[in-house]
């Protein structure tokens, strides 16, 4: 009893506070008696908050794509496996969507548990989401409304809004505004269903093509219908019919319309002639019929009452680049954007992507007009995306940076563009970021200091970007020729990672880096050098076999007779008996003496060093086998390398050993080891290109003398 008048005493009290604190107002520019003024209340956002906390913290440039697990042990550390993961996940979702659409049925209404057992109609979500809500099915028997086509007009759903107007009796029964709206979207989409923009990750990992310049507009559609039907044809008919045909390339009839409307007296927008520019080189041919016509253009929206805006600007420049290149192009784009700056009309970032691709042709000469877009670019306080081409920009400036002009400095002021406020956005899809920073890490690796380059590759690489095998063939070149032995010896490592492990193209070069600068390294560096070069020769023995034939890349490795040279050279660099290393050389000899490498050694010395080595440390058998394998292929220095090892294994100079293999085969065998004896029939091998043979004289006479007594 005491606790409930307790609580209702401090329910009076709140209500009274919440009440006085309700009839209050804070002061905004007035002055309170006591002298405080409080500043005037800011509106804030629902994420104004963590905007402002996340601008203390920063950018972590070596953090993953949110979209990942933040643990180092499961973010994909390749291009595959980040594919493979994203994707994996929108299956998931689309799973989702394909039950919801599929069994609507079941998220429209409510099932009751006993003992009230009945059905409620209820929405999926408080409050209603229309997204995520089933959509709507249309057939022969759907009782339909102009509400109906209202709501797939604005939904955007062309099949769905065909179906609807064919259920309602055609388009000659729908109202005039109706009609309007049902025949711009037909326009804009060309009458079919556009591809789903909610699958985000199959856009972002799609590989992007150039646009399809050629006429796909459906002559004769429903559109057509639509507009012959209208009448009085008004102007913002006009306007959709035109933009529709020029947006897929139907010029010729776009432009007829375009003049008949003119005729008409009817007044047609800006966008309309921005589109009439954006194909003006389907009309004619030849560059100054082209420009001819462009200016034609431009002088009938003077005479229109028109403005110019920012996308007539790019589309006449879309429209030049078009047409090829040469100093008249040029000359009449550079004249162009002048016209538009006396006009305040500053170029956007698909005007300066279109300039990119008129002056910075890849076999044209080097012009620098890249420094005065950056420039231009960097005054600005931030950069907005107005068009669809504005991601074009910063990957195709960078590949001017790394192709064209080849300066690492302009490749550093853009991409701190890039990476200045919330200018990311405009990097583009996986596809475009992918060449982006290929383009970045080949240029730094070619043109800038080591220091630069190393610290570039540990910020981008392996979360933000993996190297393709190209970029990563620069990589192992810049490390070559700084002579960093132990980033070479990691690069092993991470090819397996990113999952170049089996190009074999790859391997042997990061084998040939590793042999240049192994000389003058530390002996620590040395040994990871040797267990890199150990390990390639194992990968891939441990896998089970596969089928290989729908594989890009084989399932074993095939190393050539090169790269095992130089495994050989690497491995053959130790001085203990039982070191491990000894067994990749011979598993090496062995695969060559087996042919299952293509070509023959460059440097036979190799094999004659790591001969004479491995009969000094005792091994004698794999010195055997690699001078056999020398005189197997008839090098010159074979019989050499058979003496000087020979020499090594018995302890005796060079014109002894000389001496004694001259003597008879039969003396030799019973004479020397067995390995000593493989040594000299290498040697006879080398000098007389045939097999060692025994003298069988004297065993001859000894069975015919012992059949005798018999």
């Amino acid at each position: 009893m005491y606790s409930k008048t307790l609580q209702r005493r401090w329910a009076k009290l709140i209500c009274r506070s919440l009440s006085s604190l309700e009839g209050q107002k804070l002061p905004t520019n007035s002055t309170s008696v006591d002298g405080i003024a409080p500043p005037p209340r800011i509106r804030r956002g629902p994420t104004d908050i963590l905007q402002a906390l996340a601008a203390t913290v920063g950018v972590d440039p070596t953090a993953s794509h949110y979209k990942y697990h933040d643990d180092p042990f499961l973010i994909p550390q390749s291009n595959y496996r980040k594919r493979a993961y994203a994707l994996s996940a929108e299956a998931g979702r689309k799973a989702a969507a394909w039950i919801r659409d599929e069994h609507s049925s079941l998220f429209t209404t409510r099932q009751w548990d006993p003992p009230i057992k009945m059905t409620t109609p209820y929405f999926n979500a408080d409050p209603r989401i229309d997204a995520f809500a089933p959509k709507p099915i249309y057939n022969d028997e759907s009782k339909v409304t102009e509400d109906d086509l209202r709501y797939t007009i604005n939904n955007a759903l062309v099949d769905d809004a065909i179906k609807v107007c064919q259920l309602l009796g055609g388009a000659e029964s729908l109202s005039s505004e109706l009609k309007l709206d049902f025949l711009q979207l037909l326009c804009f989409y060309n009458e079919k269903d556009s591809v789903p923009a909610e699958w985000l990750e199959e856009r972002w990992f799609s590989a992007s093509t150039r646009e399809r310049h050629a006429t796909t507009w459906r002559m004769g559609g429903l559109a057509d219908k639509i507009f012959q039907s209208m009448e009085p044809k008004t102007s913002e008919a006009y306007c959709a019919i035109i933009q529709g045909m020029a947006r897929f390339y139907q010029a010729e009839r776009a432009h007829v319309l375009a003049h008949q409307a003119i005729e008409n007296g009817l007044q047609l927008s800006t966008s309309v002639y921005n589109s009439l520019i954006s194909c003006v080189g389907f009309l004619k041919e030849g560059t100054i019929l082209r420009i001819e016509a462009l200016k034609t253009l431009l002088v009938e929206m003077s005479q229109q009452g028109l403005s110019p805006n920012q996308e007539t600007l790019t589309a006449c420049l879309k429209s030049i680049s078009a047409w090829g290149g040469g100093n008249n192009l040029q000359t009449f784009a550079s004249q162009i954007v002048a016209e538009f700056k006396s006009l305040n009309i500053q170029p956007g970032l698909s005007a300066y992507y279109y300039l990119l691709c008129l002056y910075c042709k890849e076999r044209g000469p080097r012009i620098d007009i890249l420094t005065g877009i950056l420039t231009d670019l960097e005054s600005r306080d931030n950069l907005e995306p107005t068009e669809v081409t504005d991601t074009n920009f910063f990957i195709t400036a960078m590949g001017v940076c790394s192709d064209h002009l080849q300066d690492i400095n302009l490749a550093e002021r853009l991409h701190a563009l890039l990476m200045k406020g919330d200018n990311y956005k405009l990097v583009g899809d996986a596809y475009k970021e992918s060449i982006y920073y290929r383009h970045f890490v080949t240029v730094a690796c070619r043109h800038a200091p080591f220091e630069r380059t190393t610290q570039l590759l540990d910020t981008l690489i392996p979360n933000v970007y993996v190297p393709e095998p190209s970029v990563m063939e620069e990589i192992i070149k810049t490390l070559e020729v700084a002579g960093a032995g132990d980033r070479l010896a990691a690069v092993w490592s991470e090819l397996i990672v990113y999952g170049h492990a089996k190009r074999l193209r790859l391997v042997e070069n990061l084998l040939a880096a590793l042999c240049n600068t192994y000389s003058y390294q530390d002996e620590e560096t040395k040994e990871k050098m040797r267990a890199a070069a150990a390990d390639m020769i194992k990968f891939g023995q441990n896998e089970e076999p596969m089928d290989t034939r729908d594989q890009r890349t084989p399932n074993t490795q095939k190393l050539s007779a090169v790269a095992l040279t130089n495994i050989i050279q690497l491995c053959g660099d130790v001085k203990d008996k039982s070191d491990p290393n000894w067994d990749v050389v011979e598993e090496a000899l062995q695969r060559l003496r087996a042919d299952e490498a293509c070509g023959v050694p460059d440097k036979p010395d190799v094999l004659s060093d790591v001969a004479r080595r491995a009969a000094a440390v005792g091994r004698p058998g794999l010195a055997a086998i690699a001078v056999s394998y020398l005189a197997e292929i008839g090098l010159e220095n074979a019989s050499q390398a058979c003496v000087e090892t020979l020499g090594v294994m018995l302890n005796r100079p060079a014109h002894d050993i000389e001496t004694l293999l001259k003597e008879p085969a039969s003396h030799l065998q019973d004479s020397l080891h067995p390995a000593a004896m493989l040594v000299a029939e290498a040697y006879h091998l080398a000098k007389t290109g045939a097999p060692l043979q025994a003298d069988t004289s004297s065993s001859s006479d000894s069975d015919s003398e012992s059949s005798d007594d018999e």
